[in-house]
């Protein structure tokens, strides 16, 4: 990881998750979420998963270079919203 940490500033992933919603213990899980890997330098880390019908998106970032990741989210959910839009409804 020390290589990889030193050559990059940023690291993104998406992924797929359960389609249908996990239980622990009989209680059902309302969200679950992982975080990229964080080494080095890294000034930026987004993680992408899907559960459960929805998409979560976190957001690790290095406070000196990225000083307001909230544009980041808001930004994501923005781009997310206009894609929505384009496909097209699902029949019952």
């Amino acid at each position: 990881l020390t290589v990889f940490g030193s050559k990059a500033t940023a690291v993104m992933t998406n992924v797929p998750g359960p389609r249908e919603t996990l239980y622990m213990a009989g209680v059902p899980l309302r969200d679950i979420m992982f975080w990229v890997p964080q080494s080095g330098r890294l000034g930026l880390g987004v993680s992408i998963l899907s559960y459960n019908g929805r998409v979560l998106l976190g957001v690790a970032t290095d406070a000196g270079l990225v000083p307001d990741p909230d544009q980041i989210i808001a930004g994501f959910h923005d781009e997310f919203e206009t894609l929505l839009k384009l496909v097209p409804p699902r029949e019952a």
